[in-house]
């Protein structure tokens, strides 16, 4: 029986990282699409996202099924809330990269791009980008120096964003006419950041996965 267990509990893991990985590829996806201004791109998103829920929902009740059937108590039991609540703060990512695969449908290209803004928005994708890869890796291996590290890197995320709010306002000074492009590019920065939150928040799984102790990292 324990070595069921062992095996059902592995493959939640295994199926946690395939969504991570599933969430970043949106993240890569929106971010390409947004680049090239590619709207057929930017739609793929969407069936995306209905594939990632549904994932999303399969670990979920996988996940309550090993609760009911092997009634896993102390380190086993917060593996499993690990899961749980990791998959969760995933979901949540891949719905912000729709949002920004949104903004790129929604775009109106007869306003002129703001290189300085666009370039700020494309590093905190790559930092973000990066931070998701670690996680979960620093999931897979049960690792808490290397989660406290990861979101250590999401400080840099939250001050590329303030940038992102600086330049967009000294555009609005500048031109009037760019409010619309401003507020798109505020909205895509909001979604990176909110996304750094999350993939801290998985950080803070892993801590709480090896102590039982929630901390908030950062």
């Amino acid at each position: 029986m324990r070595t069921v267990f062992e095996e059902e509990l592995q493959q939640l893991f295994v199926d946690l990282t395939r969504l991570g990985n599933a969430a970043n590829e949106s993240l890569h996806k929106a971010m390409k699409a947004f680049n090239t201004r590619d709207r057929e791109l930017a739609h793929e998103l969407f069936s995306d996202d209905l594939r990632i829920n549904a994932a999303t929902i399969d670990i979920e009740q996988a996940a309550y099924r090993v609760i009911a059937l092997q009634q896993p108590v102390a380190r086993d039991l917060r593996k499993v809330f690990t899961v749980l609540q990791a998959s969760t703060d995933i979901e949540r990512i891949a719905d912000h990269a729709v949002s920004i695969a949104r903004e790129t449908i929604d775009r109106d290209d007869s306003h002129a791009s703001n290189e300085e803004i666009e370039t700020i928005i494309n590093q905190m994708a790559e930092i973000i980008s990066h931070m998701i890869t670690d996680a979960l890796e620093a999931v897979a291996k049960r690792d808490s120096d290397a989660a406290r590290e990861i979101a250590s890197r999401d400080k840099k995320v939250n001050a590329l964003y303030r940038d992102v709010l600086r330049s967009a306002s000294k555009s609005l000074e500048e031109n009037n006419d760019s409010v619309a492009i401003a507020i798109a590019y505020i909205q895509m920065a909001d979604s990176l950041e909110r996304m750094g939150d999350y993939t801290k928040n998985i950080c803070e799984r892993v801590v709480y996965l090896n102590t039982g102790t929630i901390l908030e990292l950062g």
